[in-house]
């Protein structure tokens, strides 16, 4: 105990008077009357829930943040995707040929095919399997400036140990 706080210390328990004002000292009487608790109990609860960071605000406080940091996941998964997407569709439109009626006709009995075969692994995938944003890094690795700053410091191979 710290010596500038004297307290007297009967049986386990330290004797505080701390004075509150009058009005929430009216407040604590009347919760004890209509509980029928003591006001120790009702001031030793508070003091524990004050200081174990147990109270209800603390606990919704905590939660909020849990939640905060689940959406910046969500928010940052479906840019991931979306951008995925985006990158699918170009590559897509730069290499799938144009095609004439009659071609068009066996492309899209091909496409049934194989698109459920599709189906068919992202269900396999999606009901246990891995997942594509677990295979990407959770924080950036770089930013652009420092990416070409890399390139521009290499020989142009991922690898400079094989020189060709």
């Amino acid at each position: 105990m710290s010596k500038t706080v004297s307290r007297t210390i009967r049986r386990g328990r330290a004797r505080l008077v701390p004075r509150v004002p009058a009005e929430l000292a009216q407040r604590l009487a009347d919760v004890c009357a209509s509980t029928n608790t003591t006001e120790t109990a009702v001031v030793v609860a508070a003091l524990r829930k004050h200081l174990d960071g147990t109270s209800d605000r603390t606990l919704l406080f905590r939660r909020l943040d849990h939640l905060d940091r689940a959406v910046e996941r969500s928010h940052r998964q479906l840019g991931l995707l979306s951008e995925a997407f985006g990158v699918f569709v170009q590559v897509w439109f730069a290499h799938a040929p144009t095609l004439d009626e009659e071609e068009k006709k066996s492309a899209r009995r091909d496409a049934d095919s194989r698109y459920r075969r599709f189906l068919q692994h992202v269900t396999q995938r999606f009901s246990g399997g891995p997942r594509f944003l677990d295979d990407l890094p959770h924080e950036s690795i770089a930013d652009d400036a420092e990416l070409d700053a890399i390139v521009d410091n290499s020989n142009g191979s991922p690898d400079k140990s094989r020189k060709s």
